[in-house]
């Protein structure tokens, strides 16, 4: 089914159970896919074009030099200007492929047929894509909007559950920012991932994301749980998979909010939030090592006034609210780290099962 999205929005959107051929480019074409999904792909009777690349990028090596031998790749073949790009896997490979075609001749079209629950309901739509520095995580990237997005939840049966874990994450963000403290708590209970979720949160996503295509004010939203998660993830040696990270981070952004004087959460949420994130504590890095990366984090600015020495870094910190939108303000770095001590303190705590 093609979902609706706003009028002139540049991605259009198809969410089905199994990959259709005629979804894919009418003109020259190459793809750039998960190699542990070649079998998955030709066995659905997809077409494999000439000069495709089946490539594994771990977290880790979600970097610029990771993308070079696909550049190098398509000026031998040679491609042109008219090429369009299909991405077929997660959300690190989508990210970089999306980057790689931005950059190919100033820029190519390119599709992303996401195959991991995280990639759906995040990475894929939104034309931001990005790598790594070694400073802190997509620091580099660019705005470079797919022309087509085809998400196949038949995918999604061969993922490990961890990894549909990771991706439930990003759905409960969605509930977070828009303040539907049920919704949230829904998702948060055990059971498989709906289809209206995920279909729920592409809508959302794309209204947002048409309303503030290069992320000057409404989009920063999205961004809920990401401040403190990027800085959990990298501290973690990326130990921590990104979805997990995120849900670590939207934990914290509840303490914090509470921390800001705005409106305490349900109880039951934020126990619901521990005990799904309780088993990721010995993952979670000392506050020490957060600091300095949330410092480098890309929606950091200078202060226009700072107060003192330690306070030269504001970020643009997105704050939920039960009953109400999330809202944004710009914080220093520093004031986190009662937020994250409260987070490790529930995380640790052991909570009776409904």
């Amino acid at each position: 089914m093609r979902l609706a999205t706003p009028p002139g929005f540049a991605t259009e959107v198809f969410l089905l159970e199994a990959p259709d051929r005629e979804l894919l480019p009418e003109g020259p074409w190459t793809l750039v896919g998960d190699q542990a999904l070649r079998e998955a792909w030709l066995g659905a009777g997809m077409p494999e074009p000439p000069q495709a690349l089946w490539v594994s990028v771990p977290e880790e090596d979600k970097n610029l030099r990771a993308i070079l031998p696909w550049l190098e790749h398509w000026a031998r073949a040679p491609f042109h200007r008219d090429l369009t790009v299909v991405a077929l896997g997660g959300g690190v490979l989508s990210d970089l492929t999306g980057l790689a075609a931005a950059l190919y001749l100033r820029g190519v079209a390119w599709q992303v047929w996401p195959t991991t629950l995280l990639a759906m309901a995040d990475a894929a739509l939104g034309g931001k894509t990005g790598a790594d520095l070694e400073a802190g995580k997509n620091l580099v990237g660019a705005f470079h909007a797919p022309r087509r997005l085809v998400a196949c939840t038949g995918f999604l049966a061969s993922l490990p559950e961890r990894h549909v874990e990771n991706g439930r994450w990003e759905l409960v963000k969605t509930a977070l920012i828009l303040g539907e403290m049920a919704w949230a708590e829904e998702m948060l209970q055990d059971g498989p991932v709906k289809f209206a979720w995920v279909e729920r949160a592409l809508a959302f996503k794309a209204g947002v994301v048409h309303r503030d295509p290069r992320e000057s004010g409404e989009r920063r939203l999205l961004n809920l749980g990401h401040t403190l998660g990027h800085a959990l993830e990298a501290a973690s040696g990326y130990q921590l998979l990104h979805g997990e990270s995120v849900g670590l981070g939207l934990l914290g952004a509840c303490l914090l909010a509470e921390e800001q004087d705005l409106k305490p959460f349900p109880a039951p949420l934020l126990v619901a939030l521990a005990q799904r994130l309780a088993p990721l504590a010995p993952l979670v890095a000392p506050w020490s090592e957060c600091l300095p990366l949330l410092a480098r984090d890309k929606k950091a600015r200078r202060a226009a006034e700072p107060v003192d020495a330690t306070s030269v870094i504001e970020i643009f910190c997105i704050l939920p609210r039960p009953g109400e939108p999330a809202i944004q303000r710009l914080l220093p770095p520093e004031i986190w780290e009662s937020a994250h001590a409260r987070m490790l303190s529930l995380l640790r705590q052991e909570f009776p099962r409904a």
